[in-house]
């Protein structure tokens, strides 16, 4: 019985240094510091600050809620420009519409493919994937500059933008 209990101690002794090293190593990530070096401090701070998942979270945590959001993001623009496409009055702006719409699709099935680097801790890979994505985005932003597009299409992908920069900035700091 007295070794029982011995064995039982050793392995709660070893479990809680475990869990105190491990601890350590999943620190709060710094958003004032991530906010600083986005592309848009004041956006980055306003979504860390709407979002309660990411009080407390270490930068990993951080990097997965933010790509998310990005994905999440990426898919709401898709719907509301393929939605804009089908109500287009004039052909210019259908085309414009048209074209966002394979952007978007492009960038949804990018963020698929940063997905694994992201699960991986792949940061290289994540980086390029991530910045590609916003190719697409910026590609769709070009089309629609010179039609009257729909204004909630351009602050989509303004939101899209800016969300993958954080997602860049945290990945630079894994």
């Amino acid at each position: 019985m007295a070794t029982y209990l011995r064995k039982k101690n050793v392995f709660a002794s070893a479990l809680t240094l475990f869990v105190m090293i491990s601890s350590l190593n999943a620190q709060v990530a710094d958003i004032k510091a991530i906010c600083g070096k986005a592309k848009n401090p004041s956006f980055c701070t306003n979504y860390m600050k709407s979002n309660p998942k990411t009080s407390g979270a270490d930068i990993k945590t951080l990097a997965q809620i933010t790509f998310g959001s990005a994905q999440t993001s990426a898919t709401g623009a898709l719907t509301k420009i393929q939605s804009l496409a089908k109500t287009a009055n004039s052909p210019a702006l259908k085309q414009g519409y048209t074209s966002c719409v394979e952007q978007y699709k492009s960038a949804i099935s990018i963020l698929n493919e940063a997905k694994q680097s992201l699960a991986t801790g792949d940061k290289g890979g994540l980086n390029i994937k991530v910045s590609a994505a916003m190719t697409s985005s910026t590609t769709c932003q070009d089309d629609l500059a010179n039609v009257k597009a729909d204004p909630s299409a351009v602050k989509n992908s303004d939101d899209f933008q800016n969300i993958c920069g954080i997602v860049l900035v945290i990945s630079n700091m894994m």
